[in-house]
């Protein structure tokens, strides 16, 4: 091969030869390909999402806009901006509205991306083509509308033709497992699948995804890993649940809480909020009837805490 052979790609074409890349070694019946799809569809996101920082300003792709420099920044010899301040850009300065379930969907993948390069690898492919196509169904218009590149470019063309073929695998999926969701008894709980991100797919009893067909060994961790924000408080934004909270069956903090119910995505008790209670001072809960403690001016305060000053 020639010596002085050069590739020029803009910065979306780059992010999306990522993208292409990803897409076809989903297609490889080999379980280490999947890793790779991942990171390059996370690379190839970041690009195209730096793009349009680019398009705004060419200092908004450092990390540090003090430290911007045109020589440097044509070098591409910098720092470039990080993932929580280039989403945090887009929306304050580019006045882009992300929205609540598209940031999700971006950050999921990130997390994916994380725990591939940095722990283990544990997605089928069926989650991953999932996760693949929610994240393209955003990103694709997300390149026609703020028009980084031609609509009839080649690699672009070749991603909306494996998504229409993704859509169609997604759609059949769903036909195949919604007669038996329909025949589920009505106590049965479905959420959101942490592995593949499907919505009610998740048998809470059974810790069991009918769209990917994981069983899941630990799902608290794979649940709270992927919907939580780690603060102190423990926020959720996932549905109609508002919060994790101390279980009162098995102590874990592992108990999502709704205004009408509360599940537990350790022992896999379903509870109503009015069947427990919550010392205000340790925060530990306990069952109605099974109280050890008292009631003081309406608030809950266990024993421990009541007498926590005489031990």
């Amino acid at each position: 091969m020639s010596g002085n052979y050069k590739v020029e790609l803009t910065i979306v074409e780059n992010g999306l030869d990522f993208i292409k890349r990803s897409l076809i070694e989903l297609e490889k019946d080999d379980d280490m390909y999947f890793k790779y799809a991942i990171l390059h569809l996370s690379a190839g996101l970041e690009l195209i999402l730096k793009a349009r920082l680019q398009k705004e300003h060419w200092s908004l792709v450092f990390e540090d806009i003090n430290k911007a420099n045109l020589e440097t920044f044509n070098k591409g010899e910098f720092k470039s901006v990080a993932f929580e301040n280039l989403i945090s850009r887009l929306e304050g300065i580019c006045d882009i509205e992300m929205g609540f379930k598209t940031k999700k969907k971006i950050q999921n993948l990130k997390k994916y991306r994380n725990r591939i390069e940095h722990f283990d690898l544990s997605v089928n492919k069926k989650a991953l083509e999932a996760i693949t196509f929610k994240v393209l169904s955003v990103l694709i218009p997300f390149i026609y509308k703020e028009e980084l590149i031609k609509r009839d470019h080649d690699t672009l063309k070749f991603i909306n033709e494996k998504l229409t073929t993704m859509d169609d695998y997604i759609t059949q999926r769903y036909k195949e497992i919604s007669p038996i969701i329909k025949e589920l008894p009505s106590e049965v709980r479905l959420l959101e699948c942490p592995n593949c991100l499907q919505n009610r797919t998740l048998r809470l009893d059974e810790k069991y995804c009918y769209f990917c067909e994981t069983t899941f060994k630990n799902l608290s961790v794979e649940f709270i890993s992927r919907f939580l924000n780690f603060d102190e408080h423990f926020n959720i934004s996932y549905g109609k649940f508002k919060f994790l909270d101390l279980c009162p069956c098995c102590e874990k903090r592992s108990l999502l809480v709704a205004d009408d119910e509360c599940l537990c995505i350790t022992c896999c008790k379903i509870l109503r909020p009015k069947e427990y209670v919550k010392c205000i001072d340790c925060g530990i809960s306990h069952l109605f009837g099974k109280e050890e403690g008292e009631f003081i001016n309406e608030e809950y305060v266990c024993y421990d805490c009541i007498f926590k000053d005489e031990i």
